[in-house]
């Protein structure tokens, strides 16, 4: 006794109990996932659902209004990340500048929590930004940066 779960028409994993972590997920992306029985022979019909994985989340702490949308400001090797001359060639000062959509989902205690809308992935999720001399928040990961700033 076995079951197949796919994505679409494509055979994702097959199990042998009612349990299975799908992985390798893109955020903020709809699957179109099944599951059947398959009994060695034939295989049921099957029971199909539709979800939509949510976006990166990233903490801010400031007071912002939730359901209200913002950007984010993503760069590779902005200044102060990695030492100067060791960045890779053309990247002097931040590459990969990408603005991203992105939604207050919820706010207390003077710490919001902005989920970004695309299917950005190039971050981890759950990340909390800091204050910055400048007064914009920002959070890093290796020679990535996030960057929110603010009222404009």
């Amino acid at each position: 006794m076995q079951y197949r779960i796919r994505n679409g028409d494509q055979l994702i994993g097959t199990v042998n109990n009612k349990q299975y972590q799908v992985t390798g997920l893109t955020p903020n992306t709809a699957y179109n996932l099944s599951v059947a029985f398959f009994n060695g022979f034939r295989e049921s019909p099957r029971a199909n659902l539709t979800v939509k994985t949510r976006g990166i989340q990233v903490k801010v702490p400031v007071s912002l209004t939730a359901g209200t949308t913002v950007s984010l400001v993503y760069l590779e090797y902005a200044l102060g990340l990695v030492p100067i001359g060791t960045e890779p060639k053309g990247m002097f000062g931040g590459g990969n500048r990408q603005i991203l959509p992105a939604k207050v989902v919820s706010s207390a205690n003077g710490m919001s929590t902005i989920e970004i809308t695309n299917s950005f992935n190039l971050m981890s999720d759950g990340l909390t930004m800091k204050q910055l001399p400048d007064k914009s928040f920002g959070v890093f990961e290796g020679y990535k940066a996030l960057y929110y700033k603010g009222e404009e």
